[in-house]
């Protein structure tokens, strides 16, 4: 079974809306600190949800301009925004663009 040509554009997709969301929880996160929460586990979420946003972020690059790192990037961003329930549901579509998509990297040039 081949995989699809549009395996690319939809992971984009998926990271890009893993971007927002993780984005949002984690403005939420560091406005909740920024307010006054100091207690451990407030803190502990926020930093959680800026470091999956970070992971995201270099993921949706690193597809985005086709770099050689990329399929390990949208993999290693795909584990770990799979650590939230909410996550695995887009946590599982990335693995698997990431894992078949033939075309993550540019063309090499002769």
């Amino acid at each position: 079974m081949a995989p699809s040509p549009g395996l690319r554009i939809f992971l984009i997709v998926m990271l890009a809306i893993t971007t927002a969301v993780t984005g949002l929880l984690a403005l939420f996160g560091v406005l909740g600190v920024a307010a006054g929460a100091n207690d451990t586990a407030p803190i502990t979420v926020a930093a959680a949800f800026v470091v999956l946003l970070l992971a995201s972020v270099v993921a949706l690059v690193g597809v985005s301009i086709r770099a050689s790192w990329a399929r390990v990037a949208a993999i290693l961003a795909g584990v770990a925004v799979s650590i939230t329930c909410f996550g695995l549901v887009l946590g599982i579509p990335i693995l698997v663009a990431a894992a078949r998509a033939p075309d993550l990297s540019r063309p090499r040039s002769a």
